[in-house]
């Protein structure tokens, strides 16, 4: 009796899931344009604010805000998205290197992200 359960209960399941339709959402690509416009802005805020020599916290914060913006960042295509990991990683980098107080190091890695999240923007338009 136990077997036959299972067996009636396992092909429910199964006519379940084959039945129910499974979509890959699709790209917004408004939303991702908008999140790398961000972006590139909020690390530019941060070039910036570390010019004109603002707090160590103020300019992690913009920062912070910046890597908040990248998440949103989500595409199919494979050099974008690396483009996107490396240039997350060198503002990472960035902050580090600002909250342990050298600003020179800091401002060079916020520099490379800018440039890394400019030809995400370029290769993003170019493929969309």
């Amino acid at each position: 009796m136990k077997s036959i359960k299972t067996l009636v209960y396992s092909v429910f399941i199964g006519f379940i899931l084959a039945n129910s339709p499974v979509y890959a959402a699709p790209e917004d690509v408004g939303v991702i344009k908008a999140a790398i416009n961000d972006t590139v802005a909020k690390v530019e805020e941060a070039i910036a604010a570390l010019e004109k020599g603002e707090q160590a916290n103020k300019v992690s914060e913009i920062i912070v805000e910046a890597r908040q913006f990248q998440k949103s960042i989500s595409t199919s295509d494979s050099k974008v998205s690396m483009l996107r990991s490396k240039s997350n990683h060198k503002l990472v980098e960035a902050r580090n290197s600002i909250i342990n107080g050298d600003a020179k190091t800091g401002g060079d890695l916020l520099k490379e992200a800018l440039a890394g999240y400019q030809e995400v923007k370029v290769k993003f338009n170019a493929s969309h």
